[in-house]
Formats: structure tokens, C-alpha cells, sequence
């Protein structure tokens, strides 16, 4: 797919004939009240394909299929890299949401597209090729992908932001994500489970082969439901040239100091990111099932903080929730660093913990984007905020993969602590975490 930069007349015809104009007419509340019942079945649905494939943020799974091609320490921080590429994309979407003023097309064949993807993923280990090829043609096939879900993703949050009233998103999204984390939390320890009976029978690629089977079904499902939602109009802008569709919503000072302090936050955590789940499956030797399983920990108990956090930030704002939340992660990879093969303990801890704090980092970073972007170029300032987010992240995941290589020999002594290899990552994200606390409490006023 291209795009056309010679639309200037078609689109200012459009933009200003009284015909398209009166067209034009708002949701009514029972609509709006359907797509938001809609979109929460969706993300239930949708969330099956995400936990299991990593299509956001990675997963235990994707982890481990990248090891079984023969992925190395560097290769896994490029992994936690990838996201990227679908953050540039989204200056696509954002053209095409300008061009045509409609946005649930673009995510409901992007979408669809980018988890079909998996269709192809799961025949790899069994084609004979060279392990090498493989792993590249893994790397090829996920970037396209993540390109897909990149300009899926713009497009929804435009949506949504029109769609979900401004004064119910905290107590809105906190149940959309409780819903999904259920969802997530059943498939992905189902998927666990799946995947440790194929180990048992030396037959790890079959495994992948299945759950990522239903992880495209799944695909298919939300697809249905994304066709059914209602979405809220768009007025057709004219096009206004590249370098002021860029760099307009920049201009904002709001917007551009929150887009600065989310890249901050990437480049701090995106350092360690990848490396948890191949830690767990490395160092502390656990099953996937049992990884699985602390991750259902964690989802358990956002079932219950998501709404909780929700309702605290429409009813004392996102400063306060959101600092004392980044306060909360600050003391959460240490259950890495203490835990052993034999006693994960403190691993308990911080799954339990992480289902505390990560729904109020998390949900207040969404809503503070609906909130801050430009409402007349939004689909263009989303992606501007995920193209300069992703490359922090992109950063933090080549640099962290650059040093889990060079430190897998390495051993440091903190006091009375014994910290090597990847552990080192997971103390420098704590490191920044404190420092991201003050920021955090300084920009967001």
C-alpha cells in the first residue's frame, strides 16, 4: 500500500461541499452506547490473538518461538525493537484517516492483515529451510505485521477518542481492560498449558503451530465485531501539505511535553522490557505454563485495580494516580533479580504487585494522549506521539540487547546482592523508574 500526495483538490471539495456537510450528523446516545458494548467484546476477542502472538508488547510465547528459530540475546532486543516499524506507520493511517474521513476500514483490514500474518508464522519451523532464513524471514513477516497493527491501532484511538464520552473513559476503559485481561488471562494459561504437553513430547514447534492457530481464529472474530461498531463521523479536512500535517500538532505545547515525558518512560523501561520472559524461561528455568501462570497473577488482580484506578482518575486526575502508580513499579523487577530456579517467591510478589500498579501507568498513559492530542489533526498527533515513543523504545531495546550480550559474563555486587547477566537491565530500569517519578509529577499538571 501507498500513498498519493497529489489529492489536494479532490480533498478540498470535499471538505467544503454543503452536500458531504450535510451529511454529516452525530451518533445518537444508543449508538454510542452499542459501539462501546461492541468494542468491549472486541477487545475481549482481539485480546486472545494479542496475548498469545505478542502483537502488543510481546509475550512469553512470542519469546520463546523467537528461541526455538535460534535467536540469540541481541536478536531478542531487536525483537523488543520491532514494535517500532508499526509506530512509523501510523503516519499512514493518519493520511488515510485525513483523506477519506473513515476510520473503521483501516482498522478493520489492517488489523485483520496484521494477525493473519500468523497464518504463515506458524508453518516456519516445519518448511526445512536453514535456521537462519527462518529466523530472518521471522523477522521480515513480524515487522509487516506490526506495520498492519501499527496503522490498525491509530485509527482505533481516534475512533474511541470520539466515540467514548471525555468525562467516562477512566471508568470506561478500566472495565474494557478488566474484560480483555479475563480473556487474556484464560488463553494464555491455556496456551501454556498446550505448549508444556508438546514439549513433553519433544514436539515444541506442533504447540506453537496450535495456539497460534487460535490466535488467527481468534483474529477473525474481532474482525466481525470491529464491522459492527458504529463509528463517529469525520468532517473531510483539506490537505494542508506534508510538513503542516507533520509537525502541526507539535505545535501544541500540552501535547509535545507529554509526548516527551511517554518517550522518557520508554527509553527507561524499554531497556529491560524483552528480557523478563527469557529470563524466566533461561535462567530461572520455568515452564511455560508456570510463566504463563504469573502472568494470569498479574491479570487477576488488574481485574480488579483496572476499574478501581479508572475511578480515581476521573475523580482526582491523572497527576496523582498516574506518579504514585510509576512509584509502584520502582521496586518490581527485583522479584527477578531475588528469585531463584527453586524459590520464585518474590517472582509471586511482583506478578501480584504488577497487577496493582501497571493499570494506572498504563490506562493513564492512554487516556492523557485521547486527552492532550490535537482534537483537529488527532489521528496525526497519535501518530506523531507512537512514532517518537517507538524510537525510545527502540533505543532502550537495542541498547538493552547490546548490554545483556556483553554482560552474560558479567557479575556485579550490590552490598550483600549478587546481580549478572540480564538481572543488570533490571536494576538500571529501577534506576530510571525513580528518576521518571519526579518527572512524571512535574509534567502532569
Amino acid at each position: 500500500m501507498s500513498s498519493t500526495t497529489n489529492t489536494t483538490t479532490e480533498t478540498t471539495q470535499l471538505s467544503t461541499s454543503p452536500a458531504v456537510t450535510d451529511r454529516i450528523t452525530p451518533l445518537s446516545p444508543l449508538e454510542v452506547q452499542r459501539g462501546m458494548i461492541i468494542s468491549i467484546w472486541e477487545g475481549a476477542i482481539a485480546n486472545i490473538h494479542i496475548s498469545i502472538t505478542g502483537a502488543i508488547g510481546g509475550s512469553v510465547f512470542l519469546s520463546g518461538f523467537a528461541l526455538l528459530l535460534g535467536a540469540n540475546t541481541f536478536q531478542i532486543g531487536l525483537l523488543g525493537a520491532l514494535p517500532f516499524i508499526g509506530q512509523f506507520f501510523q503516519f499512514l493511517s493518519a493520511y488515510l484517516e485525513t483523506r477519506f474521513a473513515k476510520r473503521r476500514p483501516i482498522v478493520l483490514y489492517t488489523a485483520l492483515a496484521g494477525r493473519l500474518v500468523w497464518a504463515f508464522l506458524l508453518w516456519l519451523p516445519f518448511t526445512g529451510w536453514p535456521a537462519a532464513w527462518q529466523l530472518n524471514i521471522f523477522f521480515i513477516a513480524l515487522g509487516c505485521s506490526y506495520a498492519l497493527n501499527g496503522m490498525a491501532g491509530n485509527a482505533w484511538m481516534s475512533w474511541m477518542s470520539d466515540l467514548v464520552p471525555a468525562n467516562r473513559r477512566g471508568s470506561y476503559f478500566g472495565w474494557r481492560n478488566t474484560i480483555a485481561g479475563l480473556s487474556s488471562m484464560v488463553s494464555v494459561y491455556l496456551a501454556g498449558l498446550t505448549l508444556d504437553h508438546f514439549r513433553m513430547k519433544h514436539a515444541e514447534a506442533q504447540g506453537y503451530a496450535v495456539i497460534f492457530g487460535v490466535a488467527v481464529v481468534a483474529a477473525f472474530g474481532a474482525a466481525l465485531l470491529i464491522a459492527r461498531q458504529p463509528e463517529p463521523p469525520l468532517t473531510p479536512r483539506p490537505w494542508v501539505g506534508i510538513g503542516t500535517f507533520l509537525f502541526s500538532p507539535l505545535h501544541d505545547s500540552s501535547f509535545r511535553r507529554f509526548t516527551m515525558l511517554a518517550t522518557a518512560w520508554a527509553l527507561v523501561t524499554g531497556i529491560a522490557a524483552p528480557f523478563f520472559n527469557i529470563y524466566g524461561l533461561t535462567t530461572l528455568r520455568l515452564d511455560f505454563s508456570l510463566l504463563a501462570l504469573t502472568g494470569i497473577v498479574t491479570t487477576t488482580v488488574a481485574l480488579v485495580f483496572s476499574p478501581l484506578v479508572g475511578w480515581l482518575m476521573d475523580r482526582y486526575g491523572y497527576r496523582l494516580v498516574v506518579t504514585v502508580c510509576v512509584i509502584g513499579t520502582i521496586p518490581l523487577p527485583l522479584g527477578w533479580v531475588l528469585s531463584i530456579p527453586h524459590n520464585i517467591v518474590p517472582l509471586w510478589l511482583t506478578s501480584i504487585f504488577s497487577g496493582v500498579f501497571w493499570p494506572g501507568v498504563n490506562q493513564g498513559l492512554g487516556n492523557l494522549l485521547m486527552e492532550r492530542a490535537p482534537a483537529t489533526q488527532r489521528g496525526t498527533a497519535m501518530a506523531i506521539f507512537s512514532l517518537i515513543t517507538g524510537f525510545g523504545t527502540l533505543i532502550a531495546s537495542l541498547a538493552g540487547g547490546a548490554l545483556g550480550q556483553m554482560m552474560s559474563q558479567t557479575t556485579l555486587h550490590l552490598g550483600s546482592l549478587t546481580v549478572g547477566g540480564l538481572a543488570v537491565l533490571f536494576v538500571l530500569t529501577m534506576l530510571g523508574r525513580m528518576v521518571m517519578a519526579g518527572v512524571f509529577w512535574r509534567i502532569l499538571r
